[in-house]
């Protein structure tokens, strides 16, 4: 190997990570921008957030949006049951789909090989299919406008999107 071809080795490894820094900052630049632009926007006042040509920068802030927001219960509410919701499901679904993992690759067991085909094969049915008759089961076991009706629902649809 010469030297000139041993030399343009490292120029060219550096040419490639450049290139690669600057596509990873055009993406996080393109993909952080709209929240940017939410938390900018989140301080304008209404006449400034409806305002032609848009500003990117607001003259004064406004916390009026956070004061109306927080100072109703109702609001403070919805806050609340998202929480306990969103936790609920995570936890739960954390701790089935680790268990169901783990059972899956480290034990054989008679139908083990079905079951992964069952699994496997929800994932060809549209979940919207399954909307209907998921809310007729939730309505017969009386757990319709409810929070572990709601949980229960959403530990089901993310445990059969995930389950690959």
């Amino acid at each position: 190997m010469t030297y000139a071809v041993a030399a343009r080795r490292p120029v060219r490894k550096v040419g490639l990570r450049i290139a690669l820094a600057i596509g990873l900052l055009v993406g996080a630049v393109f993909a952080g921008f709209p929240v940017f632009w939410m938390l900018v926007s989140s301080f304008k006042t209404n006449t400034e957030i409806f305002a032609y040509p848009p500003q990117l920068i607001t003259k004064g802030f406004s916390f009026d949006a956070y004061l109306a927001v927080f100072n109703d219960p109702e609001e403070i509410r919805f806050f609340i049951n998202s929480y306990v919701v969103a936790l609920s499901v995570t936890a739960l679904t954390v701790t089935f789909a680790i268990m169901a993992a783990y059972a899956f690759s480290r034990y054989e067991f008679r139908g083990k090989k079905v079951m992964n085909v069952v699994i496997i094969g929800t994932q060809a049915v549209p979940p919207i299919a399954l909307i209907i008759p998921f809310f007729g089961l939730m309505v017969s076991l009386g757990l319709y406008n409810s929070y572990a009706g709601l949980i229960l629902t959403y530990i089901v649809f993310t445990l059969r999107t995930r389950s690959s």
